[in-house]
């Protein structure tokens, strides 16, 4: 989870979500479930276009299984609501669009943890 030290403000909640944001994307590209564990929550889930729902130990676990891949994301929007933030952006795996995803974060004891995604072809 990351730390605000600061009293929270909507630029300083922003940059803490884009920094998390971005420990995804690094966590996911190296397949490093280490990585990944402390970003996301115990509760965390996904929801992919076909009605599957993922959770936690089963993203981790599929991570360990799966090498690395040559993946890039891009980015189209960030907001905070309060304790609550998205991010959407779109995976490319070897210069091919793969996906795009909605990521919601939520602030907990202080700190924000990924809570859940939503995965659209």
């Amino acid at each position: 989870m990351l730390d605000l030290s600061s009293p929270p403000s909507p630029e300083s909640d922003l940059d803490a979500v884009l920094a998390l944001d971005d420990a995804w994307n690094a966590a996911y590209h190296h397949r490093d479930p280490e990585r990944m564990a402390p970003l996301i929550a115990q509760d965390w889930m996904a929801f992919f276009p076909d009605g599957r729902v993922v959770f936690r130990a089963e993203l981790l676990e599929g991570m360990r299984r799966n090498p690395p891949a040559a993946l890039m994301y891009e980015r189209h929007a960030a907001r905070v609501f309060g304790d609550a933030a998205i991010t959407r952006g779109t995976l490319y795996a070897n210069g091919k669009r793969m996906q795009s995803f909605l990521r919601v974060y939520a602030r907990r004891g202080g700190g924000w943890q990924a809570v859940s995604v939503q995965v659209v072809p």
